[in-house]
């Protein structure tokens, strides 16, 4: 055997080839080869956007006692919640418990998508003010023919919309799905419109609550409630 030929790490019946040429020759299927093992590495890695959730879902102020089938607690609250649910056709309507469990998520997660699907409502509101013989104001009326005002005021922009008037926290009703009355928290009369609450909250089926809360940036919190 000539010691020229290179037959190393060849099996018998093998013939011996010049070191270096195989090799050379597949060299670019070998680097081709690296790119798509590293491709595949890769796309694990790499998840699809998030889709938008639905513009429809939407959290709105009702009684307890109506027993909405996907709902969230409010601080203090002993007769309201806020129900979840999805706008069709201008209205308000529940989500079942068949199509919550099939959207796999938590109630915050939820909630705070439906406040922000809630600012376009909100910009639909112009406050109107009520004022005493001094011109001081007394509330601040939010109202609309399209029962959107319940699902409004959870917007988080909502207190905002009367830190120039009323102050930083406000005391908020909502008798039904179509108003809204807002008083300052600092020396409120509102106990004293008792009757204008009631009469809005017996004014239509769609009807909310007559609980009062405290509304800030701190979030909502129960404080009262209107009885006859």
């Amino acid at each position: 055997m000539n010691a020229d030929d290179n037959v190393r790490r060849q099996r018998f019946g093998q013939s011996a080839f010049k070191k270096g040429d195989h090799f050379g020759q597949w060299k670019w299927l070998r680097e081709a080869w690296k790119v798509f093992f590293l491709v595949l590495c890769w796309l694990p890695a790499v998840s699809p956007a998030a889709e938008p959730a639905p513009a429809g879902w939407r959290v709105w102020l009702e009684s307890r006692s109506l027993r909405a089938p996907v709902s969230g607690a409010i601080d203090g609250a002993q007769h309201t919640q806020w129900v979840g649910g999805v706008r069709d056709g201008g209205w308000d309507e529940w989500l079942s418990k068949s199509q919550w469990a099939g959207l796999a998520m938590s109630w915050e997660a939820f909630f705070q998508q439906a406040r922000a699907n809630a600012d376009a409502d909100l910009a639909e509101l112009t406050p109107r003010y009520v004022r005493d013989r001094n011109q001081v104001i007394e509330y601040a009326v939010l109202s609309s023919d399209r029962p959107v005002v319940a699902s409004a005021v959870s917007s988080a922009k909502f207190h905002t919309l009367f830190e120039s008037t009323l102050g930083e926290k406000v005391l908020v009703v909502v008798p039904n799905r179509f108003t809204a009355f807002v008083f300052p928290r600092l020396a409120s009369n509102y106990p004293l419109y008792a009757g204008l609450v009631f009469d809005a909250f017996e004014s239509t089926a769609f009807k909310g609550s007559l609980e009062v809360f405290e509304v800030g940036a701190a979030g909502w919190r129960a404080v009262g409630i209107y009885e006859r």
